[in-house]
C-alpha cells in the first residue's frame, strides 16, 4: 500500500563575501538513524531572498537528518541538521491511471487501472461515447477496488462497434476527490450469438412453468412439447448470465424482450403472453435438460436455476 504523499517546503538563506550571480544546492536526506542511503534532491537555482523551495511527492512522516550543500561562485558550503515531517494535511488524493483497455471474447470490456489504495474510499469511473463526456452511458462508484475491472454489460446500454471513452478518479478519506485520469478510448466489440433449436420457453403470463392443468402442457414434457422454440444465446452454452435473442437473421440480433416476441405468441394457449410480458422460464432439451432457469422478462437474461424437472 502506498504511503501518504506530501509536498515538503523550506527556505535557503545565504550570504556571499563577493557579488553572486546565483547559487545551486543539493539536499540529501534520510530517516534519522536509519542507516539507509540518502535520497537526493537537486536545486538548480536557489531562490533569491529566501524564496520557498518545494520537494514534491515526499513519502512517509517522521524525523529526518539532512545534508545541504550550497554552491555559489564556485565555492560550496555545507550544513547538516534535522527536520520533522508530520501527516499531510490534507492528505494527497492521487489521480488513478488507466493502464489498458481490452476486449475479452471479442465483446466483454475490461479495464486495467491503478488506484492508490491509501486513504481510498472508493474508485469511480465513467464511460461515454464522446471525449467530452457529455454522453455518459455507464458509470460506477461505491465499490471495492480491484485492478482488473470487468465492465457490467448486462444493462444493454453499451453499444456495439462504437468508440468508447473511459476516465477514472479516486474518492479519498478525508481529502475529497482527485482529478479525473487521462482519457483512454477503445472500440467496443460485437456480441456473438449462438443458435439453439431445443429451447422450451414459458411466458410471464403464468405462475409456474410446470402447471399442466393451467397451461395444458409443462415445460418438462419431452414429447410434442408446444413450448419448443428456436432462438439465439449470447454464450456458446446455456448458463446464468446468457442473453436470449430471436432467431431472426438480422444485425444486430433482436433481444427476446416484450415487443419483439410476436412470433412466440402463436397457436393460442399455452403460447400466450410472450410479446406483452416476456419470457419467464426456459429449459434446453440437449443441455442439462433437467434444469429450469429463471429469466428476467424485461431484459431476456437467464438468471439463476429455478427448479428441476423430475422423471
Amino acid at each position: 500500500m502506498a504511503t501518504t504523499k506530501c509536498n515538503v517546503s523550506f527556505q535557503i538563506r545565504y550570504t556571499s563575501s563577493i557579488p553572486s550571480t546565483g547559487a545551486t544546492a543539493l539536499l540529501k536526506y534520510r530517516i534519522k538513524n536509519s542507516g539507509s542511503s540518502y535520497a537526493q534532491y537537486a536545486i538548480t537555482s536557489v531562490p533569491n531572498n529566501g524564496g520557498t523551495i518545494n520537494i514534491p511527492g515526499f513519502q512517509a512522516s517522521g524525523e529526518y537528518e539532512y545534508i545541504l550543500d550550497v554552491t555559489a561562485n564556485g565555492v560550496t558550503d555545507q550544513q547538516t541538521g534535522f527536520f520533522q515531517v508530520g501527516e499531510c494535511s490534507p492528505p494527497f488524493c492521487e489521480v488513478p491511471t488507466i493502464k489498458n483497455l481490452y476486449l475479452e471474447n471479442n465483446y466483454q470490456l475490461v479495464m486495467d487501472y491503478l488506484v492508490d489504495e491509501n486513504n481510498l474510499e472508493t474508485p469511480e469511473y465513467q464511460i461515454a461515447t464522446d471525449a467530452g463526456f457529455t454522453k455518459i452511458i455507464h458509470f460506477k462508484v461505491g465499490f471495492t477496488y480491484e485492478q482488473i475491472e470487468h465492465i457490467d454489460m448486462s444493462g444493454g446500454n453499451i453499444p456495439e462497434t462504437t468508440s468508447l471513452y473511459f476516465r477514472a478518479r479516486k474518492h479519498c478519506i478525508p481529502a475529497g476527490i482527485s482529478d479525473w485520469s487521462d482519457v483512454k478510448t477503445i472500440r467496443s466489440g460485437k456480441r456473438n450469438s449462438y443458435v439453439f433449436e431445443d429451447a422450451y420457453c414459458v411466458s410471464d403470463a403464468f405462475k409456474s412453468p410446470t402447471d399442466s392443468e393451467a397451461m395444458g402442457a409443462s415445460i418438462c414434457w419431452t414429447d410434442r412439447n408446444p413450448f419448443l422454440k428456436a432462438l439465439r444465446l449470447s454464450t456458446p452454452v446455456p448458463q446464468t448470465g446468457s442473453f436470449i435473442y430471436l432467431i431472426d437473421d438480422v444485425d444486430p440480433a433482436k433481444p427476446a424482450i416484450p415487443g419483439n416476441l410476436q412470433s412466440f405468441d402463436q397457436g393460442g394457449t399455452p403460447n400466450i403472453g410472450f410479446n406483452e410480458r416476456g419470457i419467464r422460464w426456459i429449459r434446453f432439451g440437449n443441455h442439462n435438460p433437467e434444469i429450469i432457469y429463471n429469466v428476467d422478462p424485461k431484459t431476456g437474461q437467464i438468471l439463476e436455476i429455478s427448479s428441476y424437472c423430475t422423471s
